[in-house]
């Protein structure tokens, strides 16, 4: 995770925000304009501000990923080593991530650590970073990014 450059996304996962402040937000958030509509002025997120709270590099590559048709069953058994049951359109449930690598074993070969580490980038990139709009799916495309965790690193 540290090559990766994920390794300052883990104090955002077990994310709790203050819902009240949430809400007021959401209220005055306009997607015509991607701005929030505030009593003092209309105010924007800014890419610096996205790096001050995640501690993320907005400097580097950028982030391109290109899908060529997928067998996504293929792909999960590839990178995970094991594939849900259920794949819908390229995507799986972050909960079956969590469930399927929540303890790596003791005796795990170095495949299976490299493997329980990519379920669990997976699980922060879907899941913190990139949350789908209905919560709980994850896109696989994702796992094309942790192919190689140096070049990872390399993103902004």
């Amino acid at each position: 995770l540290v090559d990766a450059g994920l390794f300052t996304v883990l104090p955002l996962a077990p994310f709790t925000g203050d819902p009240c402040l949430i809400t007021a937000l959401v209220e005055r958030w306009r997607p015509e304009t991607s701005t929030f509509h505030m009593p003092f002025a209309e105010v924007t997120i800014t890419l610096e501000d996205v790096a001050t709270l995640t501690s993320l590099a907005i400097d580097g590559d950028a982030v391109v990923i290109d899908i060529p048709d997928q067998d996504w069953r293929d792909m999960c058994l590839r990178r995970l080593g094991r594939a849900p049951t259920e794949l819908g359109g390229g995507a799986i449930r972050n909960a079956w991530l969590r469930e399927t690598f929540d303890q790596l074993p003791l005796s795990a070969s170095p495949k299976t650590t490299e493997q329980f580490a990519r379920a669990y980038a997976l699980s922060l990139l879907g899941g913190v970073l990139f949350p789908d709009r209905y919560g709980g799916l994850v896109h696989l495309q994702y796992l094309l990014l942790v192919d190689d965790w140096r070049r990872a690193g390399r993103f902004a």
